[in-house]
């Protein structure tokens, strides 16, 4: 009995064993695992700062260089230039303007009387024809962007364009846009790229002055036409980040936008241009947005011999253009839109000169503070505008 009973308690004991070993192995295993098994918990990458890049150009615009002969015989020298004709120094009229545009990046005007070379004579009223010299002396008060399609671009005929084209074509930096020498010239996409921003400026007149443009030449002169500028615009709108327009339009003498200038507002701003510039009643008009579209209507006369107060106000924009890249994906804006005026000086047509009315006095313009407050309400007559007006030092 005693040996049976201490076999029996053996397998007890080795019966017991068994599976509490296996526990133990099966535990020991278990924790090996668990300090061995991937961690399945997901890492997120740290987040990284998105890639910003800033680009921005100034742009400053004035309205029509109107030279009738009262402004050019006071520009007469008593000297020859190359081909022995009378030479015109137009440089002390634009000295005030000169000084307040110099440190923007783009700098447009409209040249409404045209350049047509002084073989075939110069003129005024009706027909003009103007010096070299206003030209080159724009360029010297600093403009690079010039308009040449307006309402006087026919009246001397079609060598006096091909003259025009020649010469602003052959300034270097400068850019000419609205009139062109071959079909060539003006079917080719002009892109500018100004502090890493790329722009393109566009052309156009709605007035003609009854001249037509001679049949199969319409590259001498951009008329308007709703097909021929969306087709323009086409070309070239998904290249640059900006896209601006020079308009010849609306009504001579009248503040207020006539209907068709709101109404090709409105189409050019639903073809994605950025800034629309305008030009031609000679009076300034107020500046407002069409959707996006900021819509400068009219900036009135730069210089001209024009009597009237009303024709001797001009308006002198600006503007900045922001571009904000981030990871590549860009934005512009317009921004800092700001606006003020010019006086036409003279003496009895003599001593021409443009002057910013915050540098005029009595002696220059009588009550020329209360001429400033009502014109400069034709700018922004409705305040809703983020506009300033005034600027000028």
């Amino acid at each position: 009995m005693k040996r049976y009973s201490k076999r029996k308690k053996k397998k007890i004991i080795l019966g017991l064993s068994i599976p509490l070993l296996l526990a133990l192995i099966i535990s020991i295993m278990g924790s090996i695992y668990a300090l061995n098994k991937p961690h399945l918990k997901k890492v997120q990458n740290p987040k990284k700062d998105p890639i910003v890049q800033n680009y921005n150009f100034s742009f400053i615009a004035v309205g029509d260089a109107l030279i009738h002969d009262g402004v050019y015989k006071d520009a007469a020298t008593n000297k020859k230039d190359e081909a022995g004709y009378t030479a015109y120094d137009f440089k002390s009229m634009f000295k005030e303007i000169k000084d307040v545009i110099k440190d923007y990046d783009l700098k447009f005007y409209n040249q409404e009387t045209i350049i047509g070379g002084k073989s075939i004579g110069l003129s005024t009223y009706p027909c003009f024809n103007s010096p070299d010299e206003v030209g080159l002396d724009m360029i010297d008060a600093g403009f690079n962007i010039v308009s040449l399609a307006t309402n006087h671009t026919l009246d001397r005929g079609e060598k006096a364009i091909l003259y025009s084209r020649k010469f602003w074509k052959s300034k270097e930096g400068v850019l000419a846009v609205g009139s062109y020498e071959s079909k060539e010239d003006h079917d080719e996409v002009v892109i500018n790229e100004k502090n890493g921003i790329t722009y393109a400026v566009l052309g156009y007149t709605t007035v003609t002055n009854g001249l037509k443009v001679p049949d199969g030449k319409d590259y001498l002169l951009n008329v308007y036409d709703k097909n021929k500028v969306k087709e323009d615009i086409e070309k070239v709108r998904d290249k640059v980040d900006v896209l601006i327009v020079s308009m010849h339009w609306g009504t001579e003498y009248t503040h207020k936008p006539i209907s068709s200038q709101k109404e090709i507002a409105a189409y050019l701003s639903s073809l994605g241009v950025d800034v629309i510039v305008g030009h031609h009643p000679h009076v300034v008009e107020p500046i407002e947005y069409v959707n996006d579209t900021l819509v400068i209507y009219s900036l009135g006369n730069f210089i001209s011999a024009q009597e009237g107060t009303m024709k001797r106000v001009g308006m002198i924009a600006a503007f900045d253009v922001e571009k904000k890249v981030v990871d590549g994906v860009s934005n512009v804006s317009i921004k800092n839109v700001k606006a003020d005026l010019l006086w036409t000086y003279h003496q009895n047509y003599k001593k021409f000169q443009v002057i910013p009315f915050p540098r005029l006095n009595d002696k220059l313009l009588n009550n020329y503070d209360k001429i400033y407050e009502e014109y400069a309400n034709y700018i922004n007559p409705s305040e809703n505008e983020k506009i300033q007006v005034g600027f000028i030092e």
